[in-house]
């Protein structure tokens, strides 16, 4: 009975993806097809914002369809090889699309950061060409470390924990960093003290204040998706947890969520989407 259980939760878990990855995939296509219409919008935190959007749709397009055929192949198939390429497919692929992601996550908190504690150097420093850099490279760096797998799969494991340790490290000294630096020139405006930077006017800094905001929300669904993974992932490298495979399988799903999620957060917090993905939406809606 509890091997039948365990059975449909596999089979209902894998189902679940179909939906998500048709939202990941509509949502995304919608977002990067409203910023590469709008002019106006090609700056260089918006291209950071597509290259994780691009990452997301990849999700919905190839992560989620690879992991549906793995968990229907080793419940039904019977090629043991069969059942061990597409688990590794799922690997590989998931591993390097998690790992751009948070490239992504860490370049658009870093973004953000320079936006506010260098406002005047900021756009001198984060240029469209360099930002292309750093998602070519982060893309090529993603991809390529999930592949030392197939050769020591200690040093795999090794890079992926740096990785994320960068990554996450970044990212949290970045919003750390950005709160405290708000948090002063709120009590300066209280206490009617100049403002940070003389050049720097209160309505600018409102403006940089939402978008580090926008960017801190994004970051933390993203590590709330991701948890229940690495959590699964430091008990299975333990070795302390058993046999855990149907956790890890529920939280891949999560994981995979917050690639339908972002597209949603975006319209919701940044109003230039919204209102570029919707009429995007429209557009699509009246050709049909």
């Amino acid at each position: 009975m509890m091997e039948t259980g365990a059975q449909f939760i596999t089979i209902a878990n894998a189902l679940v993806n179909l939906p998500l990855a048709f939202v990941a995939i509509l949502g995304n296509v919608l977002v990067l097809y409203g910023v590469w219409k709008t002019p106006s919008l090609r700056s260089p935190s918006n291209l950071l914002l597509c290259g994780l959007a691009s990452t997301d749709l990849s999700v919905g397009l190839i992560a989620q369809p690879v992991f549906i055929t793995e968990v229907l192949v080793g419940l039904y198939s019977r090629s043991a090889n069969l059942t061990v390429a597409f688990t590794k497919a799922h690997k590989m692929i998931g591993r390097s699309l998690c790992g751009v992601s948070l490239l992504m996550i860490a370049g658009i908190s870093i973004d953000r950061f320079i936006a506010i504690v260098k406002p005047l150097h900021y756009p001198s420093t984060v240029t469209s060409i360099r930002v292309t850099r750093f998602v070519v490279a982060s893309w090529a760096l993603a991809v390529l470390s999930p592949s030392t797998e197939f050769w020591n799969p200690t040093v795999m494991h090794f890079i992926s924990f740096l990785f994320l340790l960068i990554c996450l490290c970044s990212s949290i000294t970045c919003h750390t960093t950005i709160y405290k630096i708000m948090r002063r020139h709120r009590l300066q405006i209280q206490i009617h003290v100049q403002a940070i930077d003389d050049s720097i006017t209160i309505t600018t800094m409102a403006r940089l204040r939402r978008s580090a905001f926008n960017t801190f929300v994004v970051f933390i669904v993203l590590m709330i998706c991701y948890f229940p993974y690495l959590a699964a992932y430091l008990v299975r490298f333990t070795g302390k947890g058993g046999d855990i495979k149907l956790w890890i399988q529920l939280s891949v799903t999560v994981t995979f969520l917050n690639s339908a999620l972002n597209p949603f957060l975006y319209c919701w917090r940044i109003r230039e989407i919204r209102v570029a993905t919707l009429r995007a939406f429209r557009k699509l809606v009246s050709k049909e």
